[in-house]
């Protein structure tokens, strides 16, 4: 499992953060209430983002130092990278919800 999470690229690590979220988010805004979309869209990709990038060191990475010095743009990139995926997500179930209340 280290050594799968170790190879990850950023834009490997993109795509599986944007699957995961949009994925996760729909899950949440069809099992739990509506009202609390806008925090699945921050939330689910920064945790998946957060926990993706530092699983290597928590599961002892050799390099400690280097995944410390690049965080910021890791992490960073990989909730982007989920961010908007999962917030179109919510602006269409939104949308086919009003649809659905209007009719």
């Amino acid at each position: 499992m280290k050594s799968f999470l170790e190879s990850l690229s950023l834009s490997s690590g993109a795509i599986l953060v944007a699957f995961i979220s949009l994925g996760v988010v729909w899950l949440l805004c069809s099992v739990l209430p509506f009202t609390l979309r806008m925090i699945w869209v921050v939330l689910v990709p920064f945790a998946f983002a957060y926990s993706l990038y530092w699983s290597p060191v928590w599961l002892g990475a050799d390099d400690v130092s280097q995944y410390g010095a690049w965080a910021g743009l890791g992490v960073g990139a990989w909730f982007l990278s989920g961010f908007f995926p999962s917030a179109v997500l919510v602006l269409i179930l939104q949308k086919l919800r009003a649809k659905r209340q209007s009719v």
